[in-house]
């Protein structure tokens, strides 16, 4: 029997850039505890397990020697929803088929049909949208974006995803140069790790997702870096956190364009 998920490729450069940053380590160290916590909590329904899926998971990760099963019994997240939900990783845009994050509005910042959200919430997106910067490259969208852990079905011990920490936010959306498509998948992982950290230092909690999106059902051109902003975190002073932001991605997508060009 094979591991529950797919084993990302070569993922040794992005390992060693988290194991070197303390910070890093501590963050992905307090959420393995507060999740273990969750777990054996008895009075969350969500996470009280039925005990012969948790030894019937426990054992079968012993015998695949699969990590991700083993934590899956253990905290409910595989080894890359730690790292996801630590913010050490950004999210791949529409991840296993999946649209993630959910896009609200048009180019003009309307509202999409059928598309339904509080007043306020919209009005404080729209203040923003009619008073961004003309960046080359850099689009702003009204978006729903959320998380995942996983847990198994006690029924037949299939694997099913949970979403978690759902939020309407604003969507920044940049283009990246040509010059990265050269990069690998794990290439990709360490050249916008030092960007992400950043980003976490800067404006925590905020989202970073990354790679091709999917449009009637087809991808687009090249790929995009993605920030979120939950409007609940960052509605104070919205503003100057997208200025930041753009600052942020702005300087990574330079040092690519430059770093690439060298080669």
């Amino acid at each position: 029997m094979g591991t529950i998920f797919q084993r990302e490729e070569k993922p040794e450069s992005l390992f060693d850039k988290i194991v070197k940053n303390e910070g890093a380590c501590e963050r992905l160290q307090e959420l393995f505890y507060e999740k273990i916590e969750e777990s054996g909590e008895p009075d969350d329904e969500f996470h009280n397990r039925d005990a012969v899926c948790f030894t019937k998971a426990l054992l079968d990760a012993y015998l695949n020697r699969d990590l991700s099963a083993f934590l899956m019994a253990v905290c409910h997240n595989s080894t890359f929803d730690l790292l996801r939900n630590a913010y050490l990783i950004p999210i791949r845009f529409d991840d296993k088929g999946k649209t993630n994050p959910i896009i609200l509005t048009d180019d003009n910042g309307k509202l999409l049909n059928n598309v339904s959200v509080p007043e306020k919430k919209y009005e404080k997106f729209y203040a923003s949208f009619r008073n961004q910067d003309n960046i080359p490259g850099v689009t702003e969208y009204l978006a729903c974006g959320f998380m995942e852990e996983h847990e198994y079905n006690q029924q037949d011990m299939s694997v099913q995803p949970i979403e978690i920490h759902k939020h309407l936010g604003i969507l920044l959306l940049y283009q990246m140069p040509e010059e990265e498509k050269r990069l690998t998948a794990p290439q990709e992982y360490a050249v916008v790790w030092d960007t992400l950290m950043e980003l976490q230092d800067t404006l925590p909690r905020a989202f970073m997702y990354y790679g091709k999106m999917e449009e009637d059902n087809q991808e687009t051109a090249g790929d995009k870096i993605g920030i979120f902003l939950p409007i609940r975190y960052f509605e104070n002073a919205m503003e100057r956190n997208i200025q930041q932001a753009n600052g942020i991605v702005l300087g990574f997508r330079e040092k690519i364009d430059k770093e690439m060009k060298r080669k």
